[in-house]
């Protein structure tokens, strides 16, 4: 069975867990809660910080003549750098702090502090105290000033959207440090990477990445000694943890109840260490996995003060694919020896599944663990809790629940999670704070996640980027959706020889959102520049691609988020297919029949997350065009030109006009 929430890279559930909180302690005197001090300032519950640069035309010299046909044939050039040497990517404990974060040993130097002070007088002292950097970029300040007395007004939920550019990263290292206890979550090793490196935020991470110390280093701890021995053995790690006191072992972290947990030894496994320097931290930095598995069920981390999610606009995804339950029949027959009947995973009953889930359950519930490893111990005892919990749900709202099945096994999907999401994630905050450059709506944001109106607060912040470096042309081929594709891809050919001619010298990104488009221009266009990816080494062929020096072109179908590419590393982008959900996953299918405006939303969204990628700093500069005519639809219908912003439709050029 796949369990999207048990990792064994991010430890595994235990019994009779505890939760607690360590508060670091600090020389200054702790923030308070207040108001701006400018007495002009007027509050608004939306505000928008618009950017009012507006761009001169600039010329289309695109073409369309055709050549070619469209075959979906397996790619002569598709996987052509399958075979390089692997690049070595930076893993993630290769970042991060190994120690107590302490928010004084991190303060601005005191003339620094004063000079800023003087330079901002209607900014609050304890936002200028602690501003990680010497110089803030223009509007900073007010926007952490805006979202403090929204806390202090008592808005629980913060919505900062702005975009690249803005310095969201350094807003919430504000308020983390002036707040002194906080979560900050990111969906990307990138984002982490970030904020551990900027920052020195401690970053808690899996078992995976640590040597196992008892095994003599030969293994890691996610397949160490304590995970692989007998549940029932007396098996005793001289480096790991206990709720008893040792003579030689030190507190390692204390828990909401008052208790102690102890190191065994002086002597700390590494892991247990990272990880108790991180619950120790008035701020820490997760992943979003692993926040969910250790606020839920683990639950060392306790509540805090500040939850700040950044790349909210993923938080329903993710929630969705953490509630996701797969039963696959190989899996089935190894644990409890029972698969599930091909009449059953042919029906479409929820009662006659209910019924299912409900014996399968009872099986794992059955099980003898004493006997059986650790972690497979956990797995099972897991494994029955999420059915059981599962069956619950299909119960109370069968309506919101997707049965996806095939002859080896079924999912369980949810269709939508506002009704989970603060048990999942929110409720681990006082105050939640969502950071996102393409939140779009914030009121269906809202609905979406079971978000109290009366309790959100909505702050905009435009890009700070020039239209005049950030254009987009729109080179039609014609329409790039299933039922058209065949007449429009040979189109395409001609027009992006043309593209890449222009840009000789360039490196370049062409988003095709699909592998059979991907697949297409690699068949179709000769080039020796291009490179491409599978579904296996998307990660070794990026590192490949930033790194060479050589003007090469990527052509990928999963580029449109969790990559950063300034400067020279992409000079251009392509948006071939505009980004539509596939609607071939019932999932998406069902939730659009039941919702247009979602359809509308995540298209839009994957839309401009795609048009980010290249440009990533005021003085940075690329050029996107795009060849689907459907984005003359998005331009023209009213449920989707009412979510594209407006600095996307200002950098729209045409036959010299510009698309407003």
């Amino acid at each position: 069975m796949s369990n999207s929430i048990f990792c064994p890279d991010c430890g595994m559930l235990k019994e009779n867990c505890v939760c607690g909180r360590y508060k670091a302690n600090r020389d200054k005197v702790k923030y308070t809660k207040g108001t701006r001090s400018n007495p002009q300032y007027k509050k608004r519950k939306t505000f928008n910080y618009s950017n009012k640069k507006r761009a001169e035309n600039m010329k289309n010299t695109s073409s369309n003549k055709s050549k070619g046909l469209f075959q979906y044939e397996e790619p002569k050039g598709l996987y052509q750098y399958e075979d390089l040497e692997p690049v070595k990517v930076e893993e993630e404990d290769d970042f991060g702090s190994s120690k107590v974060y302490d928010i004084a040993e991190h303060d601005l130097p005191k003339e620094i502090i004063d000079g800023l002070k003087e330079d901002y007088p209607e900014i609050p002292d304890s936002i200028i105290e602690n501003f990680p950097f010497e110089r803030p970029r223009e509007g900073q300040l007010d926007i952490i000033a805006d979202i403090e007395e929204a806390i202090s007004k008592g808005f629980k939920y913060i919505i900062l959207e702005a975009g690249t550019g803005t310095g969201k990263s350094a807003v919430a290292t504000t308020l983390a440090r002036m707040y002194e206890s906080a979560y900050i979550l990111t969906m990307t090793k990138q984002l982490q990477r970030q904020y551990a490196d900027e920052f020195d935020f401690p970053l808690v991470k899996g078992r995976g990445n640590f040597d196992c110390i008892k095994d003599g280093f030969e293994v890691t701890c996610d397949m160490g000694a304590c995970k692989t021995a007998p549940k029932n053995s007396k098996f005793f790690c001289p480096y790991g943890i206990s709720k008893n006191p040792t003579l030689t072992g030190d507190l390692a972290f204390q828990d909401s109840y008052g208790g102690d947990i102890f190191f065994q030894t002086n002597d700390h496994c590494h892991y247990w260490q990272q990880k108790a320097n991180a619950i120790n931290s008035p701020i820490t930095l997760m992943n979003y996995d692993y926040a969910i598995l250790e606020l839920n069920y683990v639950k060392h981390f306790g509540k805090r003060t500040l939850l700040i999610l950044d790349e909210a606009h993923n938080i329903e995804d993710k929630l969705m694919k953490t509630m996701e339950i797969n039963l696959y029949n190989r899996q089935l027959e190894k644990d409890i020896k029972k698969v599930i009947s091909p009449q059953t995973l042919k029906t479409r009953e929820m009662g006659e599944w209910i019924m299912e889930i409900d014996a399968i359950q009872g099986h794992y519930a059955d099980i003898d663990i004493k006997d059986l490893p650790t972690n497979k111990a956990d797995r099972i005892r897991s494994t029955s809790a999420r059915l059981k919990d599962l069956k619950n749900k299909l119960e109370t709202e069968p309506g919101n629940w997707v049965i996806d099945s095939n002859e080896n096994g079924v999912s369980f999907k949810p269709l939508k999670v506002n009704h989970y999401a603060n048990d999942y994630l929110f409720k681990h905050g006082d105050v939640v704070i969502f950071l996102s450059a393409t939140i779009l709506s914030a009121k269906m944001f809202s609905k979406w996640l079971g978000l109290n109106p009366h309790e959100v607060y909505h702050i905009k912040v435009d890009s700070p980027f020039s239209v005049e470096k950030r254009p987009i042309e729109l080179n039609l081929a014609g329409k790039m959706s299933k039922n058209r594709v065949k007449q429009s891809a040979p189109k395409s050919i001609e027009i992006l020889n043309k593209i890449l001619k222009r840009h000789e010298g360039d490196k370049g990104l062409i988003h095709t959102h699909s592998y059979k488009c991907q697949q297409y221009i690699i068949n179709n266009l000769y080039n020796s520049r291009l490179i491409a990816h599978g579904s296996n080494n998307r990660e070794r062929v990026l590192k490949y691609f930033e790194e060479d020096d050589n003007p090469l072109v990527l052509v990928s179908p999963s580029m449109s988020e969790g990559v950063d590419l300034p400067y020279d590393k992409c000079r251009f982008q392509v948006i071939y297919k505009i980004p539509f959900p596939y609607l071939g996953d019932p999932q998406i299918n069902m939730r659009r029949k039941k919702d247009q405006r979602w359809y509308a939303y995540k298209t839009v969204m994957t839309l401009m997350q795609a048009y980010g990628r290249g440009m990533r700093a005021e003085d940075d500069s690329c050029v996107t065009y795009i060849l689907d005519s459907d984005i003359q639809m998005l331009l023209k219908s009213p449920l989707y030109r009412s979510l594209i912003p407006e600095f996307f439709k200002e950098a729209i050029i045409v036959n010299d006009d510009r698309i407003i």
